[in-house]
């Protein structure tokens, strides 16, 4: 049977959903088989037919009850169901954001700010947002059939832009080969996930993937500050002009010229085109900064005027659980961050030290599946840091006791595995001036002890243990 004549079938069946997960089948629904690399999904299509489903995609012959569809491979599955649903990723403006860190403030931020402008919406470590209705996702980047049945709702609602955190695991994995994007960011890339990459050439090479994915006229937004710049910039060299940002370099396409940099915010001179801007930005450090200018480069990518995105820009609300600054009594301050990678706690306690005149505190974990990069986290921490705070972050299976010893041989740090008590601990032993770090979670309400991530146990989340600490001391 040709593409052509699967279609036909399809067409006559109308599923009412597609999925990959066997139990999530309801009756109606259209199971879709994958051979993974440890798991084979067809071994699930009895049980997804007993469950309801009314036919299943498969790429071998099965015996079923139901009427089955035989494709070469995953990849022609997508392709057919692609066409089924009429393509629908390609009748909005894709925008994908990659990088080490910031990709969630970049593509929350820039949500924001389009979303003002023309009906928008975002896809990320925060889950499915659109028309102020948000919905948790498992993965930063879904699965390609679950962003094939979120772009054909998108499209049903009359939204006009999708703006996606695109993981160096979704490009590894091929989760968005059948999305071509109108505009590629680039945050920063460094060194990350070498549990699944292996070293980091092949991160910094699947990050560059998503450079292929642009579509033709489409373009890349650049961040020059970043020592990884001249390499995004080669790829891009047959694909048109980037657009690049800077703090350091004036020659960047736009330029960031500080006037304030502190808790509350900032405020910088931006240049661009031989003109000059007052920008204002409600959101801590500098790295943010460089988010705000990496969301500005993008709007005018999309051919938005500057002054509308600056107006915008002074009202973005802060994403949850990113920079997240929280005041106590007596000059202390609270932030509430992901930061959960050398690089990017360092870059956050050096920038905190700028912004605090008293001691820095940081707590923090590392999760299990990050157990190899453990040492080098918890020295970054008891380096820069006046007073460190070790705990749990998602263990993953992996004892805590491994954890904390592997992050921190010498026993220097104060150890303690329960998590909202070392927030306690670390809130109690503030002085005045001081600023807390809490780093690695951001607004996660869950831990993964297990490494099943479907059996997570409930978390109060880092931000609401520090605001049901501070009513408790002032009543």
């Amino acid at each position: 049977m040709n593409q052509d004549s699967r279609l036909q079938q399809l067409q006559a069946l109308q599923p009412k959903a597609f999925k990959l997960d066997s139990r999530a089948i309801e009756p109606g629904d259209a199971f879709v088989c994958r051979q993974g690399l440890s798991i084979d999904s067809h071994e699930f299509a009895q049980g997804a037919v007993d469950a309801g489903a009314t036919l299943v995609i498969a790429n071998k012959p099965l015996a079923l009850k139901v009427p089955c569809i035989i494709t070469a491979g995953f990849a022609d599955t997508l392709a057919l169901l692609n066409a089924y649903l009429e393509y629908p990723g390609d009748q909005l403006t894709q925008i994908g954001v990659t990088g080490t860190n910031g990709k969630t403030t970049v593509a929350f931020g820039l949500y924001q700010l389009l979303d003002g402008i023309t009906p928008s919406s975002y896809t990320g470590t925060l889950g499915s947002l659109y028309r102020q209705l948000l919905t948790p996702t498992i993965n930063t980047t879904p699965d390609a059939l679950t962003l094939l049945e979120r772009f054909t709702t998108l499209r049903r609602l009359g939204l006009t832009h999708h703006v996606m955190e695109v993981s160096s695991h979704a490009l590894a994995q091929d989760r968005v080969d059948h999305v071509a994007f109108d505009c590629a960011i680039f945050t920063n890339i460094t060194e990350d996930h070498l549990d699944f990459h292996g070293n980091r050439d092949n991160y910094l090479q699947a990050k560059l993937r998503l450079l292929d994915k642009l579509k033709p006229g489409g373009r890349a937004v650049v961040n020059l500050d970043d020592s990884c710049a001249t390499m995004v910039l080669d790829r891009c060299r047959h694909r048109g002009p980037a657009l690049t940002h800077s703090r350091i370099n004036p020659k960047a396409d736009l330029y960031a010229e500080v006037i304030r940099c502190d808790l509350q915010g900032s405020e910088f001179w931006l240049h661009h085109q031989g003109s000059r801007y007052h920008a204002t930005l409600p959101l801590p450090f500098e790295f943010n900064i460089d988010n705000a200018l990496a969301m500005l480069a993008a709007g005018l990518v999309l051919g938005h005027p500057l002054e509308h995105l600056l107006d915008r820009l002074t009202r973005l609300s802060p994403v949850p659980g990113r920079s997240q600054s929280m005041t106590l009594g007596e000059n202390r301050q609270v932030v509430v961050d992901y930061a959960h990678n050398r690089a990017s706690l360092a870059t956050l306690i050096a920038q905190a030290r700028d912004s605090s005149r008293g001691k820095i505190h940081t707590l923090l974990g590392v999760t299990g599946d990050r157990l190899a990069d453990a040492a080098e986290i918890g020295e970054a921490a008891l380096a820069l840091s006046d007073h460190c705070y070790f705990t749990a972050d998602n263990p993953l299976g992996v004892s805590l006791a491994t954890l904390l010893d592997a992050m921190d041989p010498q026993k220097r740090s104060h150890r303690i595995e329960d998590r909202v008590q070392a927030i306690l601990t670390a809130l109690e032993k503030m002085a005045p001036g001081d600023l807390l770090l809490l780093c690695g979670k951001g607004e996660e309400r869950h831990q993964y002890l297990c490494a099943d991530k479907l059996a997570a146990v409930p978390y109060p989340g880092d931000a609401e243990v520090v605001r049901l600490w501070q009513k408790a001391v002032t009543q």
